[in-house]
């Protein structure tokens, strides 16, 4: 069973007015510095000429002021620069500028998935396939640096996986997904709804669990694949000096068989008993990943179409 993925096409007939608060300029450090360089030059030196003070200062006179001015330079230089870094953190982003980020983050999370699930010929076991690749590649770059013959031989392998491995981040346990960062893009939302929008943290905190759901409603792959325990304590007994701990041996036990389906399966030569056992899980968990994906993209619409409305549509 297959699910198609909604059209990935924008709205463009949104009202995309700016708000009142959202226009102006930001003044350029350099251009400021300059400018107040200048002024405090004139008004200096003019001061200093009128009330005799440049003559009694002696041959140190027009230096000492010069000094002063410089450093009031600097500081007017960083502290613009500061400014204007504080100012783009914490403006108030037009709803472009949301809907940008939205595009952005399902297009570098999802998009690959998106892609795949909008493909007739792609089926489930060839999606969940492209998943196992990155998550053995994923498992191989994070746990098996110390372990080199594994990592050998997984590499050996050859299999390739997607830019950056971004499906690995599915099928996470929840001990996982909350050790990595949220992506940067939920990041920025939540910081300008912090700032400027309290009344979309609702929405916010929605769209945080469904990211959250996203990567660990279908179960874990070891939970779905688990290894075979020999396999494990074989990985465990060969390191007995300073063996992985029980969690890491599972992961490398599972990357190892799965890296052999794989493999098996590239060459057409795969046992008809581990198709079956793959294929199974495919047919079952793929369906519930595009409906969690599905989802998940409708929270990031709800919110960012909130952000858009006018004071009065939000009043009323």
């Amino acid at each position: 069973m297959r699910i198609t993925m909604p059209s990935t096409r924008q709205n463009r007939t949104k009202n995309h007015s700016l708000a009142a608060n959202q226009s102006g300029f930001m003044v350029n450090p350099v251009a400021a510095t300059i400018f107040s360089g200048l002024v405090l030059t004139i008004v200096a030196y003019s001061a200093l000429d009128l009330t005799g003070t440049m003559s009694r200062l002696g041959s140190f006179g027009p230096v000492l002021p010069l000094i002063v001015i410089v450093w009031l330079m600097y500081g007017v230089y960083w502290g613009m620069k500061r400014l204007k870094r504080r100012a783009v953190r914490i403006r108030i982003k037009g709803p472009l500028f949301m809907r940008s980020l939205m595009h952005d983050c399902l297009q570098r999370t999802c998009g690959v998935l998106e892609r795949q699930m909008n493909t007739p010929e792609i089926s489930s076991a060839m999606i969940f396939n492209g998943i196992l690749m990155d998550k053995v590649l994923y498992i191989c770059a994070k746990d098996c640096q110390r372990f080199s013959d594994i990592r050998r031989q997984i590499e050996g392998s050859r299999l390739k996986g997607t830019s950056d491995l971004v499906l690995a981040s599915f099928f996470q346990t929840s001990v996982e997904y909350h050790k990595q960062a949220l992506p940067g893009e939920i990041r920025q939302v939540s910081d300008t709804v912090m700032r400027s929008r309290p009344d979309l943290k609702p929405l916010l905190e929605r769209l945080k669990k469904a990211h959250q759901v996203l990567c660990t409603g279908t179960g874990d792959m070891l939970t779905l694949l688990p290894p075979d325990p020999k396999r494990v304590e074989k990985i465990r007994s060969t390191y007995r000096y300073r063996p992985p701990t029980p969690e890491r041996a599972r992961r490398m036990a599972f990357a190892l068989e799965a890296q052999a389906f794989l493999k098996a399966n590239r060459c057409e030569n795969v046992n008809p008993m581990d198709r079956r056992r793959y294929d199974t899980v495919a047919d079952k968990v793929i369906p519930i990943l595009a409906n969690l994906l599905n989802d998940y993209r409708q929270t990031w619409q709800n919110l960012v179409d909130a952000y858009e409305r006018s004071q009065s549509e939000r009043s009323n």
